[in-house]
């Protein structure tokens, strides 16, 4: 089989190169990949560091780093790069996007590629990520929708617990799962899903983009997978600057809201993402009404208050 790794890189390129190292224990190994890394107008010499890189290694018979020509964002370099480089070759079977800032463990792209050729239905299969030290990140995730926005503005462990399937983020999955969508930090798809639905949405400049090209992926009636053992350290934050985790970056950057905003009115129309934000707020109201009663109840109660305190404690 022959994958297509697409990487995309702005003034990253010691993380790039790193991940390329990473990539070349894949490309000695039984599978056919071809790395395609391109620089978006970085400005800071990014492109020739990589490019000097890759011939010193003695890579340039796998991997290849060329200059889009401009920054259109995640969408728009990942577009580039597939319809320049991968479609054109109808031998590029599956198409692995990647992070510049992550670096892979070893079989991590065979195990994605091996699933997808072992299920022919499934659309999309993401990798398990992971810090550094091996502790697992976010990588599966359930379909942002308005109502799950109050609970993301309520931002309060009970209800957590109450209503697991409210948040965005699926916590403990350390198996093979099927799931809504799959961090856009490294995941794979057959080129057939490129063929059909076409490529992800460059009016996402980052942010989105990947939650969205997986809803049309499932929407043409294929499945999307988490896949434990295709393990990846992602760096987050190192790639966009921005550290956060996958359902509210923090700060919230322009992008995260415009992107934010495009989603709910592609998925759920104008009125939908008026309900998304009027949800949020009213989660945002508990939270805050929550935090003023927390912080205002005295630290050296009266005594009447304080029986009564322990009589809802059950000490009298």
């Amino acid at each position: 089989m022959k994958i297509a790794v697409v990487i995309v890189n702005y003034c990253t390129p010691v993380l790039v190169v790193d991940c390329l190292a990473s990539l070349a224990r894949e490309a000695e190994s039984m599978i056919d990949i071809r790395a395609f890394v391109g620089d978006a107008a970085s400005g800071d010499g990014s492109g020739e560091i990589i490019r000097e890189a890759i011939k010193a290694h003695g890579w340039s018979d796998w991997a290849l780093c060329y200059d889009i020509g401009t920054n259109g964002g995640f969408a728009f370099g990942n577009n580039h790069i597939v319809t320049h480089n991968v479609l054109p070759d109808p031998s590029f079977e599956y198409v692995h996007f990647l992070n510049p800032d992550t670096y892979i463990h070893s079989g991590a792209v065979r195990v994605l590629a091996r699933f997808l050729a072992a299920h022919p239905n499934a659309g999309a299969a993401g990798s398990r990520l992971e810090n550094p030290d091996g502790t697992p990140r976010a990588y599966g995730f359930r379909e942002p929708a308005p109502w799950r926005e109050f609970f993301r503005g309520a931002r309060l462990g009970l209800f957590n617990r109450l209503v697991p399937s409210a948040t965005v983020t699926i916590t403990g999955l350390d198996e093979t799962w099927p799931v809504d969508w799959v961090s856009g930090a490294s995941f794979m798809v057959p080129r057939k899903v490129i063929n059909t639905i076409g490529l992800m949405d460059p009016e996402f400049f980052l942010y989105f983009e990947e939650t969205e090209f997986m809803a049309r992926i499932r929407d043409a009636g294929w499945t999307v997978w988490h896949i434990s053992d295709s393990r990846v350290v992602h760096l987050a934050g190192q790639a966009t600057g921005v550290r956060a985790d996958s359902e509210r970056p923090a700060p919230l950057s322009p992008h995260w809201l415009a992107s934010r905003r495009r989603y709910y009115r592609l998925r759920y129309g104008r009125f939908g993402g008026a309900l998304a934000n009027a949800a949020y707020l009213m989660g945002d109201l508990v939270y805050r009404t929550h935090q003023l009663v927390r912080f205002r109840r005295p630290k050296n109660p009266p005594r009447l208050w304080a029986s009564y305190l322990s009589l809802r404690q059950g000490r009298q």
